[in-house]
């Protein structure tokens, strides 16, 4: 059986302040770190044989750690990166709701598919699939984790779900959370996710 860990990359001064990030390249604050530090330390105990990241900092920062617990070098895939939020980028999610902004209403209901000069839903869906597929075509018992942003994370599980793309709004993916998924390349099952018990004293 595969077991991949999911792990959202830990809190940065955006994340903090409830900024859009996607493509812009922040990384981790004091808090992210120590965030990183307590993930890594409860996933050393399931030995990994594998850690895959984005290539953003705040995903590479967070992979560093885990990767240095459990003794291996992480691989950087460009595919495991967060969706571009175009003209959102920087923007605070409560700055955007005060605007009023139809479009904005339209993306926070899920009746929109693409940030204003952003990725779209499906571009997002199809790197992230075509990601997904590659390191589960082989019917193995390894353990993998994957290092990356919420978008990703939700996309992952909906590939595992086999559930439509309009259900990645179903999910709630904190900074550093866990999320854990078992199965085979016919069927997965998801064990939990948004998992934070860790990160208490982080």
């Amino acid at each position: 059986m595969l077991r991949i860990f999911l792990v959202r990359h830990g809190q940065t001064p955006w994340t903090a302040e409830g900024r859009y990030q996607g493509a812009t390249d922040i990384p981790l604050d004091g808090r992210g770190i120590r965030q990183a530090k307590a993930v890594a330390r409860v996933l050393r105990s399931e030995s990994p044989d594998r850690i895959y990241t984005s290539t953003l900092k705040r995903a590479r920062e967070t992979a560093r750690w885990i990767a240095r617990a459990a003794k291996l070098r992480p691989i950087a895939d460009h595919r495991l990166n967060e969706i571009h939020f175009g003209e959102w980028e920087g923007m605070s999610f409560k700055q955007m709701a005060k605007t009023q902004d139809p479009v904005f209403r339209k993306w926070r209901e899920g009746k929109l598919r693409r940030a204003p000069g952003g990725e779209s839903i499906s571009s997002l869906a199809r790197r992230v699939g075509q990601f997904f597929k590659a390191i589960t075509k082989c019917d193995t018992n390894e353990t993998l984790v994957v290092v990356s942003h919420s978008g990703p994370t939700k996309m992952i599980l909906l590939k595992a779900l086999k559930a439509e793309r309009s259900s990645i709004w179903s999910f709630r993916i904190e900074p550093a959370s866990l999320s854990l998924i078992e199965g085979n390349n016919l069927i997965f099952q998801v064990v939990g996710t948004n998992w934070t018990h860790h990160l208490k004293n982080a």
